[in-house]
């Protein structure tokens, strides 16, 4: 199934970046079981992290379960199994998000957002809780800091007086049969800063070069022509940086959402200044929202109110996830304007800027959706099954 997305490409590559400082980065002040404050561009894990990258925990129940009582329940699809009780569901979200994480267990944490509500979360399958922290700090130096040495974790803008350089994004375009898309890319899911390395063999022997030096590299089908900045070309081969082994190419699109493109799928990297992408500042993320709109039924009775969408995502930052032709996609509902459901595996989505694609073999928008309860103006609760469901209109 093809990709109809060029509008949405065509918007996002003319878009220029307006941030004069490093105001895309994350800036966070670490709380220690010693009573330290450190602050600073915050590293998570081994790369730095932007407001754009994703934080990923587990949900540890599903708060909708009350509204199925036992022996009157659908059946809900949960890891390709049929359950009578709404399955447990993954918590998606941008950094820039997040007003604070307060550690409460070995593999807990509570998630607070931006207008002060908070989540209980799990560590899970998911490596964003237990990893150790470093922070940039004014004075130039990288603090680390271990999981289990922190208390809390608050993210701001930083202050005005705060100037550290630090390391810089790979920015660029990806292309793909699908279309070109543009924006913050990791290599490899790893990959993040322009100081990386590209590793490789070469006529010359084992060789790597720093991605701040490269303007192109080239998939074919033996090799990879890199091209750097100074027109020298090198042929690369014999690594998963270059080879069938890569695991993938993510390109955060900040207005957009995140697409990974497994190497199969991938075709060019051209390399572009971070000037022509448009950065968000923690200012742009702004209060969250309760998702809302209306729900068409197949019988063409529709239903509006507050949205439990897959009895899930309930708030507009939240993310919804799917394929098509082999690339993933992670979208903010926030810039989702409707979804319709076609058949088993897919729907059909239209973002707020007109754009469209089909998004399949996910729960959100596949036979494996648990359905969307509404919460009407008056106390009534309506719940809608998925395989029921003609279309969904979200309000912003």
């Amino acid at each position: 199934m093809q990709l109809r997305f060029f509008p949405l490409l065509a918007g996002f590559l003319s878009a220029t970046g307006s941030l004069q400082a490093q105001e895309y980065k994350v800036y966070a002040t670490v709380h220690t079981v010693e009573n330290r404050e450190i602050s600073g561009y915050l590293t998570w894990g081994k790369e730095p992290v932007y407001w754009i990258d994703l934080f990923k925990a587990v949900k540890p129940s599903n708060p909708f379960t009350a509204y199925f009582p036992a022996g009157n329940t659908p059946l809900f699809y949960s890891n390709g199994r049929l359950i009578s009780t709404p399955p447990v569901h993954l918590f998606s979200c941008r950094f820039g998000d997040i007003r604070s994480i307060e550690l409460t267990g070995q593999n807990r944490i509570e998630l607070e957002i931006r207008d002060g509500n908070s989540i209980a979360l799990n560590k899970g399958n998911e490596p964003s809780i237990g990893q150790s922290l470093s922070l940039l700090t004014p004075q130039q130096e990288y603090i680390t800091v271990r999981w289990e040495r922190i208390s809390r974790i608050e993210f701001t803008a930083p202050p005005a007086s705060f100037t550290v350089e630090g390391q810089h994004p790979i920015t660029g375009l990806v292309k793909t049969p699908q279309g070109v898309f543009k924006g913050f890319i990791t290599w490899d899911r790893d990959e993040k800063t322009q100081e990386s390395l590209l590793n490789g063999h070469s006529a010359q022997g084992e060789t790597s070069i720093a991605f701040r030096e490269i303007r192109k590299i080239t998939k074919t089908p033996e090799n990879c022509r890199v091209i750097l900045q100074n027109g020298e070309e090198k042929i690369l081969w014999g690594s998963n940086d270059v080879n069938n082994q890569n695991r993938g190419i993510l390109i955060n699109m900040p207005n957009i959402g995140l697409v990974t493109v497994p190497w199969g799928r991938f075709e060019e990297f051209e390399a572009c200044d971070l000037s022509g992408i448009n950065t968000l500042s923690y200012a742009d993320f702004g209060e969250p929202a309760r998702l809302s709109g209306e729900i068409t039924a197949k019988n063409n009775a529709s239903v509006s109110g507050i949205l439990a969408y897959d009895l899930d995502e309930t708030m507009n930052f939240e993310l919804l996830n799917g394929k098509n032709d082999y690339l993933t996609y992670e979208i903010p509902l926030k810039y989702i304007r409707s979804i319709e459901p076609k058949n088993y595996k897919y729907a059909y989505i239209t973002l707020t800027n007109g754009s469209a694609l089909s998004l399949g073999e996910s729960a959100d928008v596949s036979e494996g959706n648990s359905g969307t309860l509404v919460f009407e103006e008056g106390n009534e609760v309506t719940y809608i099954p998925w395989k029921n469901i003609q279309s969904v209109v979200f309000r912003h």
